[in-house]
């Protein structure tokens, strides 16, 4: 599955306290994988090709401290933006490209900054 796989990835970069599919309210530093609709799928020519898909990922980084949530959302980036012809829990990812720089959500209810980067993902089922 999309987000357990992108969070193994990210857990071996060292980043810990990752949700997948919700953002509970807390505790107050987090980072939230979220899948979405993306584009559609590939049409291929035979039987034997693999099926790719193209899912949307979103990553949502949580912090009391802008500049610590700022650098959070950009460390994952650099992980994730450009990441290429890895294998993970037996899914092959042939790509994942940030759609756009990471961007502010404000202030949520508590204070707590929020970031968010969406990404294209073109993997094989």
């Amino acid at each position: 599955m999309l987000l357990d796989d992108i969070a193994a990835i990210l857990q071996q970069r060292g980043v810990t306290g990752v949700y997948k599919g919700f953002m509970p309210d807390q505790p107050d530093n987090i980072v939230a994988l979220f899948e979405y609709a993306g584009e559609p799928m590939e049409l291929t020519m035979g039987d034997d090709d693999p099926v790719l898909e193209r899912p949307g990922l979103q990553v949502r980084v949580r912090d009391t401290s802008y500049p610590a949530g700022r650098a959070k959302i950009g460390q994952i980036v650099d992980f994730l933006h450009g990441l290429s012809e890895v294998v993970v829990n037996g899914t092959r990812y042939l790509l994942i490209r940030a759609n756009q720089s990471p961007e502010s959500l404000g202030l949520d209810a508590n204070n707590r900054s929020e970031f968010v980067c969406n990404f294209s993902v073109l993997k094989e089922r």
